[in-house]
């Protein structure tokens, strides 16, 4: 199991084989722990996998999930084309398999999967460094690219691999503040390094959405330790700091200024019309085309497999010059009502809130302050709609709800 778990943290970011590889060892481990168990209540391989999806439907944090595959799979029944559906349907399989497997998987301590925790502050430090590297060897040309709307060359998708970079730098930081190492004390000084890196590469990475979702991150944390603590002194002087860093960072990275004079420029563009080549402006587009397609079904919406040709048919008839280009709708919430409605909505709404709620599991700071950086994700992106979007959003849930589970009995002790 960490085995598996250490490779899908190492790999989501750089290559889907080896990330499909770590989970289908996750599940492998599952299914061999129940098997392997010393109270046997099947006689049958079947009766084993009637017997693991029971643990799974007893466990109502892990089942709630497998509506995320539920919602745009019976969407089907209302969608025309058959292989789009298909196609959204098989990316969002993991919402079956990974909480069957967290459900069936043995436990491990909280020393164990704080160590999962500590290896993606090394990896993302590792990735970051090579990005870094590429971009000091070609600044020139990737600072043009940049005033042009391009992103900073990453492996694989920009934004999810922001993501990552900011997941990874709160997690360094719970960490070094609960005092972890995993063999010598020194490594605190290592592991506090990494994290400040981190910190500083995202601003140099300027990614917008992964930025948002990092300084949603900063602000959940100083106002849940203002809570706390009380100190409003303190708190304040926080505040300030939050609030002052992104300017500081404009003025003196390159790469970030370029990138807000560049949303500056698309958002003249936008207000006079003249945004039809322009990504941000495509963006805002998008949305208005959602809204437009969700209110022509409010309850069931055009279908997830027809989404795309809603899509066009609305741009074609309300924005014509941004055709060439059609973008779906960049906000998660929209892009589910617009695909399977309100009905859709609220299923899915349910299922991101309940293994949160259930058992006051919010009180755990990383399920807490992760959940924060989710939803700033799904303002501006559909980020359960690509693979590596449901792999981050969906193993670090799973992860965060072990490892809070393992620091509750912990405290019962």
């Amino acid at each position: 199991m960490l085995f598996s778990a250490l490779l899908l943290v190492w790999s989501m970011p750089v290559s889907p084989f080896l990330m499909s590889i770590g989970m289908w060892g996750l599940v492998f481990t599952a299914f061999w722990h129940r098997a392997t168990a010393p109270e046997r209540p099947w006689t049958s391989p079947w009766g084993l996998l009637w017997f693991s999806f029971q643990e799974l439907f007893r466990q109502r944090a892990y089942a709630v999930l497998l509506l995320l595959l539920l919602v745009p799979a019976l969407s089907g029944f209302w969608s025309a084309d058959q292989s789009y559906w298909l196609e959204r349907t098989r990316v969002r399989l993991p919402f079956l398999v990974l909480p069957w497997a967290f459900a069936n998987l043995p436990l491990l301590s909280g020393r164990q999967y704080r160590l999962v925790l500590y290896s993606l502050v090394a990896a993302m430090v590792l990735w970051c460094i090579g990005v870094g590297v590429n971009f000091l060897w070609h600044q020139e040309t990737i600072l043009f690219d940049m005033y042009q709307g391009r992103p900073m060359p990453v492996p694989r998708h920009h934004i999810r691999f922001s993501l990552m970079v900011a997941t990874a730098t709160v997690a360094g930081g719970w960490l070094w503040w609960e005092g972890y190492y995993w063999r010598w004390p020194r490594e605190r000084v290592f592991l506090g390094a990494g994290v400040l890196f981190l910190f500083g590469f995202m601003h140099v990475l300027s990614v917008r959405s992964g930025l948002a979702a990092l300084y949603a991150a900063l602000l959940f944390s100083l106002l849940r330790y203002l809570w706390r603590s009380r100190r409003w002194g303190l708190a304040l002087v926080c505040l300030a700091g939050l609030l002052l860093l992104p300017w500081l960072a404009v003025r003196t990275l390159p790469s970030l200024r370029q990138k807000w004079e560049y949303t500056l420029y698309d958002w003249e563009r936008f207000r006079h019309n003249e945004g039809e080549t322009y990504s941000d402006a495509e963006r805002w587009i998008s949305l208005q085309t959602g809204y437009l397609i969700w209110r022509e079904a409010p309850w069931l919406g055009a279908g997830a497999g027809d989404l795309p040709r809603e899509t066009a048919r609305v741009l074609e008839e309300q924005f014509p010059k941004y055709l060439p280009s059609p973008k779906l709708p960049h906000n998660q919430f929209l892009y589910t009502l617009a695909g399977t409605g309100l009905l859709g909505l609220l299923l899915s709404l349910l299922a991101f809130g309940y293994p949160v709620l259930a058992q006051q599991r919010y009180r755990f700071y990383l399920l807490g302050v992760f959940q924060v950086m989710i939803f700033t994700s799904f303002l501006v992106e559909y980020t359960i709609e690509t693979a590596m979007g449901v792999a981050w959003y969906l193993f670090y849930t799973l992860w965060f709800l072990r490892l809070a589970d393992a620091e509750k009995s912990l405290d019962k002790r």
